[in-house]
């Protein structure tokens, strides 16, 4: 009996030790490196480009458009209802969902996009004066200063210290690079007075505004309306388009608009330039969507901040009546290094 009992325990300490072994060979070694998605990368780095691609073709055709029609409330709306010819058709082929809209819904979502179509109204007014692409992406830079004063009125949220300092950069570089280097008050109250200047800064307080009102939105409000980003970016677009209707008959006339489109002399390339200005517009802003959907906090703050670089460089490649002078360059440099130190240190909660 002992003879046996004691084969007994061998046996169950060596099974026992067994599954040990076999168990630790199985684990996954904790340093084990992460395979590179190669696809995942590729299909990343292609979104990246119609991005980048679709926010330069929007403000190259932006300034076409302006040469053949100086109406800027009129062009803001059609934009906006160009991109509807590809968004609604994604509804009624059942590619995306309806969206489930209440009366409350509508009441909560009206004031954002009001806000949405001022802000585009602003930007367009500012792009289309004298020299107003590249002037207005310099102004728009201070966006986030914007941002971080109504969140303290608005959501009593106090920026982190890094956060805070990194406005001083941006605040900089929008005035130097505006001002071409004559920080003195005299011309910065002539440079940051005009039309175009505060056109671009309207937007930004706009666009400031509806970033709040969205992030204030019930926690279930997405879910249950059907609205991800892509179907938030159509019934913002939608409605913006009817608000911006009347807006444009008061500022500019049926009468006066009518006349100036039958003066066009080559219409077939305006309305070309058209179309493909409204749907880049769209698309780049459903990219947005989908791009920064994708990446972390870092990453998105890099690719938000380029984009201005992209911009800056379709202008000065694609279109005439903009001027780069070194320190139009230089402060547009400061500023956007700010931008991306602002994202980074926001995102980081530093």
């Amino acid at each position: 009996k002992l003879t046996n009992q004691l084969f007994v325990n061998h046996q169950l300490t060596s099974d026992s030790s067994s599954q040990l072994i076999a168990s630790t060979t199985t684990t996954t070694p904790v340093n084990e490196v992460k395979k590179f998605d190669v696809a995942a990368a590729v299909k990343l780095t292609g979104l990246f480009i119609l991005w980048y691609g679709f926010n330069a073709g929007y403000n190259v055709y932006n300034a076409y458009m302006k040469k053949d029609f100086q109406y800027p409330w009129s062009s803001a709306t059609i934009q906006l209802v160009v991109g509807l010819f590809y968004a609604f058709p994604l509804w009624f082929l059942k590619i995306r969902k309806i969206p489930k809209i209440t009366l409350s819904d509508f009441i909560q979502l009206l004031p954002i996009a009001l806000l949405n179509a001022g802000g585009h109204a602003c930007a367009v007014n500012a792009m289309f004066e004298k020299g107003g692409g590249s002037f207005t992406h310099v102004i728009k830079a201070s966006e986030p200063v914007v941002s971080v004063i109504f969140g303290i009125l608005i959501n009593k949220a106090i920026p982190k210290p890094l956060t805070a300092l990194s406005l001083l950069p941006i605040t900089y570089g929008v005035a130097y690079a505006s001002t071409l280097g004559n920080l003195n008050v005299k011309t910065m109250g002539a440079e940051l007075t005009t039309k175009a200047a505060k056109m671009a800064m309207g937007s930004n307080v706009a666009f400031a505004l509806r970033s709040i009102l969205r992030k204030n939105l019930p926690s279930d409000f997405q879910k249950r309306t059907n609205l991800d980003p892509a179907n938030e970016h159509a019934v913002a677009t939608f409605l913006s388009f009817l608000l911006l209707i009347p807006f444009a008959l008061y500022f500019e006339g049926l009468g006066s608009i009518r006349n100036a489109y039958n003066t066009i002399t080559d219409k077939n390339t305006f309305l070309i330039n058209t179309g493909l200005c409204g749907i880049s517009f769209y698309l780049y802003n459903e990219m947005q969507n989908v791009v920064l959907g994708s990446l972390g906090p870092v990453p998105t703050a890099v690719g938000n901040t380029l984009k201005r670089v992209v911009i800056f460089v379709a202008l000065y490649l694609f279109t005439s009546g903009e001027t780069f002078p070194f320190p139009k360059v230089l402060g547009s440099a400061i500023a956007i290094f700010g931008c991306l130190a602002f994202a980074i240190f926001d995102s980081k909660k530093i």
